[in-house]
């Protein structure tokens, strides 16, 4: 089973997960808000998931591992239509720790505008 999850009550994780389901060109891959599934299942998909964890980062179970963050858009982008040509470069040094510093900020101003209302 090869899942994304995505927090279903943010408005930022819900439309960047529809974007990437509607560039992904694997149809193996599923996009579920985690919100969806019963507490109980989770652990059953993967040992680690807790809502937790998927609280705090999208993840990305692809072939029993577990992608945390970043490193789960950058698996999924080898199966996103255009970016697979360039996934290549989300393994160059460095770009690692400026994804998660983006994937910070851009969670952080998301939670922010939650507790704001907007």
């Amino acid at each position: 089973m090869n899942v994304f999850f995505y927090d279903g009550n943010c408005n930022f994780c819900s439309n960047t997960a529809k974007r990437l389901q509607s560039i992904c060109l694997s149809k193996d891959i599923e996009f579920i808000s985690f919100r969806t599934i019963p507490k109980e299942k989770l652990k059953d998909i993967h040992p680690t998931l807790s809502e937790e964890v998927l609280a705090a980062n999208v993840q990305f179970i692809y072939k029993g591992l577990r992608y945390p963050g970043f490193f789960a858009i950058r698996k999924l982008s080898v199966y996103l239509k255009f970016y697979r040509y360039f996934f290549w470069v989300l393994y160059l040094p460095l770009v690692p720790i400026i994804g998660i510093i983006v994937m910070n900020y851009l969670k952080s101003r998301t939670r922010h505008e939650l507790k704001r209302g907007n």
